[in-house]
């Protein structure tokens, strides 16, 4: 008996594949050497929140080109209008946001390596992943402050998915950095294909982890395609003045360092 058993298994782990990715570290694993080979990325992009229970929907295309460069565009509701914001993160570590609202621009600008080195300064060196926003990276930083589990998978456009739930590490709560996102989202599900390795669908849940507040899908995805810098780099408009958030979203990692669990 134990012998017919041992068999079934071998065929089973034979039809499956012995080199395909079952644990969640396997699958991560996967997801960023595919996500090595991808010089540049596109997509269309649709993101539906309701995290203050007035549900949104917002639409747009999104770039990326390594290592870091970026451009995302996206349409928002308006009362009886839409409204766009467009950003972009270039080659010198400016995270530029440009908000066109009825015909009314404002501009702010972060200096994302200003904020990364403040980080480590600080001794915190745990973020540098986030602030950069090679896939690659994103995994690796990710979890060191999240455990992931695998949850029954699907198909996403005719391709097979993985789902990965991600649920806080104890570290995440003591993490001023992370301050908001912890006390707004439960967990975060994510949709990676079984081909290509790519993310294609992010859901992050309230607090319960009952209830979606915020999906993000990604659709009609190109890979390495010619991607010209010049669509990574960012001058605002004459007669607008950019507003820099950089101090304030430094002051507001202090003030989270300063009321963070075990903190005096």
């Amino acid at each position: 008996m134990m012998r017919w058993l041992a068999v079934i298994g071998m065929m089973l782990a034979t039809a499956r594949g012995a080199d395909t990715p079952q644990t969640a570290e396997e699958i991560i694993k996967f997801a960023t050497a595919k996500s090595a080979g991808y010089r540049t990325w596109s997509a269309e992009l649709r993101q539906s929140v309701n995290l203050m229970g007035v549900p949104m929907t917002l639409e747009g295309q999104t770039w990326f080109k390594a290592p870091r460069l970026t451009r995302t565009e996206m349409q928002m509701p308006l009362v009886g209008a839409m409204g766009k914001m467009t950003m972009i993160w270039g080659a010198d570590g400016i995270l530029w946001q440009e908000m066109d609202l009825l015909g009314q621009k404002k501009v702010m600008k972060m200096d994302m390596n200003l904020l990364a080195s403040n980080l480590t300064a600080r001794g915190d060196s745990s973020l540098e992943g986030f602030h950069n926003p090679d896939p690659a990276r994103q995994w690796e930083a990710s979890k060191k402050f999240m455990e992931y589990s695998v949850v029954p998978g699907a198909a996403i456009d005719g391709q097979a998915v993985w789902v990965l739930e991600g649920r806080w590490k104890p570290s995440a709560s003591s993490n001023p950095a992370l301050a908001q996102q912890v006390a707004t989202i439960g967990k975060m599900r994510l949709y990676i294909g079984q081909h290509d390795g790519f993310t294609h669908r992010i859901e992050q849940f309230d607090k319960t982890g009952a209830k979606t507040v915020v999906r993000t899908d990604f659709t009609k995805i190109k890979f390495n395609e010619p991607l010209d810098d010049g669509m990574f780099q960012y001058r605002p408009p004459a007669g607008i003045e950019a507003i820099d958030i950089t101090e304030m979203s430094l002051q507001m990692i202090q003030q989270g360092a300063a009321t963070a669990p075990g903190k005096p």
